[in-house]
């Protein structure tokens, strides 16, 4: 479902708030968080979220504004991922996560400038021809200074090679037949690069189905971590510089997207039912919780003085009339998107959630049968400087 731009600005439609930072050395005090999100989504268009963060209060994390930049539309152009350019904090890097029917069943990626909002670049690519399942796409990237990295979910998984000066495609990278190959099943390939974008985070959730079958199966709880020398990859090769596995639950448990602290130190995983927080060396887990009941997690972003974290929620807001709030059976409840804030020294969740979608979705959409659950995933911002007063 397509809504005029200023209806829009009053209904946020997504599938994937994209936080960046704005560099190694921003700063900010716990009082003075604040920033604008692009939110990738599903209908071919980022939300511009402008927000705030204070820690202190009962809902930390505030919303104050919210547009829509287009790239396409939900046929052509559905996407996850987005990744601000490092140093140009004004170019937006981003590839779809269905191909395009209209397209030769080809995936987009492109840029887009976010002063004007235009669409700077759109190219396509084929699906590999070694791909056997395309039910999902690409959803997380990882940047260096010459090259953009989206990460297909794909089966088999891959990286995509782009340079950002041409923005021709120049390798899609396999981990199977590597030293990062876990020779097995493989549900969701995701990854990001660390802030001085000298090495790759690559996450593989091992499933038990092989890995030549094509359906994806169900995750075991078992994350592998991989962390890739970023120049071997510019290259199309693999070279391995560290490892780990983060224990989870069967079935629930699914290392979805990453983030490092910007001190380089911790990487936070949203995994669904668990936010893990993992030292960056030995990729050893340092804290972890459990989400809520209805809560599932997917994106989480430290603040620029790697004090917070943001994650992102899919959570079931309960309807009226449920006989059981606790277990919710269909129909009596709907999704929302969800934001929310945690402490990583008291390595606890702190305050109540903000609702991005469902408040907007209900004057936009209505509250009937009818309705769409409203879904967000990941998390790229452009974080203000301490003190700038808002445009």
């Amino acid at each position: 479902m397509q809504f005029p731009k200023a209806s829009w600005r009053n209904s946020l439609i997504t599938g994937t708030l994209a936080l960046g930072l704005i560099g190694a050395a921003a700063t900010a005090n716990a009082a003075d968080y604040a920033g604008t999100a692009y939110v990738a989504g599903m209908g071919g268009h980022f939300a511009k979220a402008v927000f705030k963060i204070d820690p202190k209060a009962e809902t930390p994390i505030i919303i104050e504004e919210l547009d829509k930049i287009d790239i396409g539309d939900g046929k052509t152009h559905p996407f996850h991922d987005a990744r601000i350019d490092d140093k140009d904090r004004n170019t937006i890097y981003w590839s779809t996560y269905k191909p395009d029917a209209s397209a030769n069943n080809s995936y987009h990626y492109g840029k887009t400038d976010l002063k004007s909002g235009n669409v700077v670049i759109d190219k396509t690519f084929p699906v590999p021809a070694n791909t056997l399942s395309t039910k999902a796409g690409y959803c997380a990237s990882a940047q260096t200074k010459d090259y953009f990295m989206p990460i297909s979910m794909n089966k088999p998984g891959y990286i995509t090679i782009i340079d950002k000066k041409t923005m021709e495609a120049k390798h899609n990278v396999f981990l199977q037949g590597t030293e990062a190959d876990i020779k097995g099943g493989i549900k969701y390939t995701h990854g990001v690069n660390s802030p001085d974008m000298k090495e790759i985070l690559v996450t593989l959730n091992e499933a038990n189905v092989a890995p030549d079958d094509k359906e994806l199966g169900d995750v075991i709880g078992k994350m592998h971590m991989f962390v890739l020398d970023s120049k071997a990859l510019e290259q199309g090769k693999v070279k391995v510089l560290r490892k780990g596995v983060a224990d989870g639950n069967f079935k629930k448990t699914v290392s979805f997207r990453q983030y490092y602290s910007p001190d380089g130190k911790y990487i936070a995983n949203a995994t669904g039912d668990i936010l893990f927080i993992v030292d960056a060396k030995t990729l050893k887990t340092v804290s972890s919780v459990t989400m809520a009941n209805l809560e599932e997690t997917h994106d989480a972003i430290f603040t620029p003085d790697s004090k917070y974290v943001i994650i992102t929620t899919r959570t079931k807001a309960v309807l009226p009339g449920c006989k059981d709030p606790e277990r919710p059976a269909d129909g009596e409840w709907r999704m929302d998107g969800q934001l929310r804030l945690f402490d990583v020294t008291a390595k606890k969740m702190i305050g109540k959630a903000s609702s991005t979608c469902l408040k907007c979705h209900d004057e936009q959409l209505g509250t009937d049968e009818s309705a769409p659950h409203a879904i967000l995933c990941g998390l790229d911002v452009n974080w203000a400087a301490k003190g700038a007063k808002k445009k």
